[in-house]
């Protein structure tokens, strides 16, 4: 793994958290991380498992256990705690909507209210499955194809793209343009197309070039690139701006600082810095707990008489950050190290 691109899943996913903390007009923070996960996930995938597919040595079915074994077990706890906090708090949900949520389908049906049901942030699991499923196929496909083929078969789907999201009625842009495995499977062979860009020769001579004194100027440009994508993001209609507006902002940035890797910059210097890495090892699991954690974070210091929304957030954070660590140290690792040896 690139220790800048594992660093930087720590700073996406606090995105994804504060998104749901501010609500409606942090919107951008959900929508620019998801973006960055699905395409960092094509990027790495291709980077650790490239050669083992052309070799035709990459086995699709233990892979995809590997992976269930990871974050499943955590999905199924989060899900069942929330569904007994919200009962406790005298709210039910229909098992029509559970069982989707249960079986990572969710993201199937194109309705909002079986997309974020209980544990809303697990929609993403189960695009990402779908992804898995696909990788070798789309990774053998996309790097056979001529660039100048590739060109081409872009552009036609950003034309194609582009005319069904100004089709598609408003109330239905999260869940088929923002939510649906279909059509997030573009972000996904966006990071496949890089991770080819990175490990050509022209990546490699861009990542020669990328050294010297100046190197911290340049992660600032490129941080205030990302940061001005928020400019573009308010003034751009929804079916634009939730998916569309950052397949041109994260591929230049994702791949800026996988070049960057050894640049030696200010940002690349602290995103190696050993807590840096500590906290990007357990971004799964504060993606997957801070719904829950903040709940009972607001309801713990509500309680206490705190009623500051600073002071609930910062001691949230806290909270949430201990919860992921204890969570991965002694229930994510330990299910996975007693039932790996199944599944090899």
């Amino acid at each position: 793994m690139i220790k800048t691109l594992h660093a930087l899943r720590f700073v996406f996913i606090m995105l994804i958290v504060f998104s749901h903390i501010v609500g409606e007009r942090f919107d951008l923070g959900g929508e620019c991380g998801v973006s960055f996960f699905f395409m960092l996930s094509g990027f790495v995938l291709s980077l650790g498992y490239g050669d083992r597919v052309g070799q035709r040595q990459f086995d699709t079915r233990a892979f995809l256990m590997r992976q269930l074994l990871k974050f499943y077990p955590l999905h199924l706890l989060t899900l069942v705690a929330i569904v007994m906090l919200d009962a406790h708090l005298g709210r039910f949900y229909d098992w029509q909507h559970l069982v989707p949520a249960v079986l990572l389908l969710q993201s199937w049906i194109p309705l909002t209210g079986y997309n974020f049901v209980a544990n809303g942030p697990s929609w993403f699991l189960c695009d990402i499955m779908f992804f898995y499923l696909l990788f070798s196929r789309a990774y053998l496909w996309l790097n056979r194809l001529a660039w100048p083929r590739l060109s081409w078969l872009l552009a036609v789907v950003a034309v194609v793209y582009l005319m069904f999201a100004f089709a598609i009625p408003s109330d239905s842009v999260n869940s088929i343009l923002y939510v649906a495995p279909w059509t997030r499977l573009i972000d996904f062979c966006l990071g496949i197309l890089l991770c080819r860009l990175f490990r050509s020769v022209i990546g490699r001579q861009w990542e020669l070039r990328m050294t010297g004194r100046d190197m911290t100027a340049w992660e600032l440009l490129a941080i205030a690139f990302l940061a001005v994508s928020f400019l573009a993001w308010q003034i751009l209609p929804q079916c634009l701006h939730c998916v569309a507006l950052f397949w041109l902002v994260i591929p230049p940035f994702l791949m800026f600082f996988a070049l960057a890797e050894r640049g030696q910059g200010f940002v690349t210097r602290f995103l190696q810095q050993p807590l840096m890495q500590w906290l990007g090892g357990i971004s799964l699991e504060i993606y997957l707990l801070h719904m829950l954690v903040f709940r009972i974070a607001n309801s713990l210091l509500a309680g206490m008489g705190i009623e500051e929304r600073w002071l609930i957030v910062i001691g949230g954070l806290g909270l949430l950050i201990l919860a992921a660590w204890m969570t991965k140290r002694f229930f994510v690792d330990k299910i996975y190290a007693s039932l790996i040896k199944y599944v090899i």
